[in-house]
């Protein structure tokens, strides 16, 4: 016999049929809120990972070392301009670039092993062109000695002109290797912050450095003090540099031609030079990187 169900029972399903229904439209907005968060934001954000984004577009993994104002794992709504510059290259040949952030050591092992498709950016050496395939110019290295006032700076055109000095370097860039290589007293420390304290300190005679994040860090609004007006520098090498693709990419050539009609795409529509402005940089300013 058939059972008919009771007005109860039947008040009660259709109760919590309308609760469900208010519990999913009261939850919607949320859900696309996170949707648009994690996955709409996804063009500007410094992804940190190596997981690809949903869909089945082409994807490229490029390892970016932290290097600001070029290269900024944590702010993603300012990645910094080296990886807005590649992500707009390889989004005008139907490419999506991936960014997860490395130290440099780490990310240079990562792209030469093959674990990712090559490097955000790094600068020409003979012995790279085992390891890596070049992209077309992307700006140039700078490189300045920093003091305080200009007295020890005065004699320095190069850099083995600072034998007798004691010269400060941020630990993992190259200018560690060529400051001994020139028989340099190296002091080596963690960061541009560092080398800004012990310069105002009187620890260090100059720094050694790359001039956009020496920059970057002298403009930080947090460490405005009076006396960091009295730290100068003195340029003293200007060199190009490069996105660098690894051999052991999957077919390497080709991604490289990609990138490249992507660069020239973007510099003759007028997106690169604005992607430079929004970081108060300008293309002739030369921007500088990590080697």
């Amino acid at each position: 016999m058939k059972r008919v169900a009771s007005i109860p029972y039947l008040f009660s399903r259709r109760l919590l049929a309308d609760v469900d229904d208010v519990l999913r439209l009261s939850l919607f907005p949320a859900c696309l809120a996170l949707f648009l968060y994690f996955y709409g934001a996804a063009p500007v954000a410094a992804q940190n990972t190596l997981i690809s984004p949903p869909g089945n577009q082409d994807t490229v993994t490029l390892a970016c070392n932290p290097f600001p104002p070029s290269k900024i794992g944590e702010d993603p709504a300012k990645p910094g301009y080296d990886v807005e510059i590649l992500r707009a290259a390889f989004a005008t040949r139907n490419i999506t670039l991936i960014t997860p952030f490395y130290p440099w050591r780490r990310a240079y092992f990562m792209a030469n092993s093959g674990q990712v498709d090559g490097l955000c950016s790094c600068s020409y050496l003979p012995e790279r062109e085992d390891e890596f395939f070049y992209s077309n110019l992307l700006g140039h290295v700078r490189v300045a000695f920093y003091a305080v006032g200009t007295n020890n700076l005065k004699t320095l055109e190069e850099i083995k002109d600072a034998r007798d000095m004691t010269v400060g370097i941020v630990n993992g860039y190259s200018l560690e290797a060529s400051a001994r290589d020139a028989g340099l007293d190296v002091l080596l420390v963690n960061s541009e912050a560092t080398l800004i304290d012990m310069l105002l300190s009187r620890r260090l005679d100059v720094a050694l450095s790359y001039k956009a994040p020496m920059d970057h860090e002298l403009r930080n609004p947090d460490r405005q003090l009076p006396r960091i007006k009295s730290i100068q520098d003195k340029i003293i090498s200007n060199n190009p540099y490069y996105s660098c693709i690894s051999r052991k990419a999957k077919n390497p050539t080709a991604l490289v031609n990609e990138l490249n009609t992507g660069l020239t795409t973007i510099r003759e529509n007028g997106l690169f030079d604005s992607i430079l402005a929004k970081y108060g940089v300008a293309r002739k300013d030369g921007p500088p990187l990590q080697d």
